[in-house]
């Protein structure tokens, strides 16, 4: 069970249907692992209805859940092949809940062609697939042992853990939790000892590297 979620805002706004797709996609892919945060949305949704019952005719089709889940399809999948993704314990609860990931990858996490970042870190970009401005939408993935740099964000940053797991100055994580990170935060990820990390990020601003990485942060702009 997660032990890091969302708090009950972002929670709420997700099944408002008011988050970002980037945003939305992240809490989703927390949602595949977390019963608890599932029966949050589920009861914000089921009030949400209450109300709009109070204001709409009862014959109004008003599902912002279900709208928020058909946005995080591809816009046309019509020529992709479907290909069976494996990603552990968050494909096996996908009979409970939706997993949005799963409808934008084309193989499976090991077979991602992941580039590298540097010897220990790669990602896989899908800022491109979801088709959005403003947000860097990717999958990390850091070798295990391996320490990423010292940073700070000039905006928010959300990661969910999609398998292994890291640490830093903050706690400890581990597969399904959602750690939300902001302009207030300095911290230094380092993948646990036992397998690599898979992370899916999502920015809205670029990392700020400190200590002497600082000299890669023109490098960094992306918008």
């Amino acid at each position: 069970m997660s032990a890091y979620h969302p708090d009950d805002m972002t929670l709420m706004n997700y099944a408002a249907g008011s988050l970002s797709i980037p945003q939305a996609l992240a809490v989703s892919m927390h949602l595949c692992f977390c019963h608890e945060c599932r029966d949050l949305v589920k009861n914000f949704n089921h009030l949400g209805g209450a109300l709009l019952e109070t204001i709409k005719p009862a014959s109004t089709e008003d599902d912002a859940f279900d709208s928020l889940m058909a946005s995080l399809e591809p816009h046309d999948h019509s020529d992709t092949p479907k290909v069976k993704v494996d990603m552990g314990s968050a494909e096996k609860i996908t009979q409970h809940f939706n997993n949005p990931l799963l409808r934008y990858l084309p193989t499976s996490l090991a077979d991602l062609p992941w580039q590298r970042q540097t010897k220990e870190i790669s990602k896989f970009d899908l800022t491109s697939l979801l088709n959005i401005k403003g947000f860097q939408v990717a999958l990390q993935k850091i070798n295990a042992g391996a320490k990423v740099p010292t940073h700070t964000h000039k905006g928010f940053e959300y990661t969910v853990i999609l398998s292994g797991g890291f640490s830093d100055e903050l706690g400890v994580y581990h597969e399904g939790d959602f750690i939300a990170r902001d302009t207030s935060h300095k911290h230094s990820p380092t993948a646990l000892q036992n397998e690599d990390c898979i992370c899916l990020t999502v920015l809205n601003a670029p990392l700020k590297f400190t200590g002497w990485q600082r000299i890669f942060n023109p490098f960094m702009a992306w918008h």
